[in-house]
């Protein structure tokens, strides 16, 4: 199985995990390699933006790591937006990234997560 199926059918599951899961991307050596959207869901970004705000979780990221020795590791990030939240969750093999309607248990989501298999 190719690396875009296997984290392709990843992120369909992870749509499945929840109805309130709008987006959900795989980013694997600063590359987005696959991702899934929700069937009637409207993109609030267009193409370019959405590749910037891409970009801006792996840098981000990247300034994380800076206090990794100090802090410890982290397990991922939540911003609230007036449209929509945006998760950021560390794995060990990459970044999975979620935007899901700002009403959502992003707590609740990240647990689900956790106890899927990849």
């Amino acid at each position: 199985m190719s690396t875009s199926t296997k984290y392709g059918n990843y992120c369909k599951k992870i749509l499945e995990l929840d109805p309130q899961i709008r987006f959900a991307g795989k980013i694997i050596e600063d590359q987005l390699v696959s991702s899934a959207r929700r069937d009637g869901v409207i993109p609030l970004l267009d193409k370019q933006l959405a590749d910037l705000a891409h970009h801006q979780v792996v840098v981000k990221a990247m300034m994380d790591k800076m206090f990794t020795d100090k802090m410890g590791n982290t397990d991922w990030i939540v911003e609230s937006k007036g449209k929509v939240k945006l998760l950021t969750i560390f794995q060990k093999d990459g970044i999975l990234i979620l935007s899901t309607e700002p009403t959502s248990d992003h707590h609740s989501i990240i647990n689900k997560i956790k106890n899927l298999p990849l």
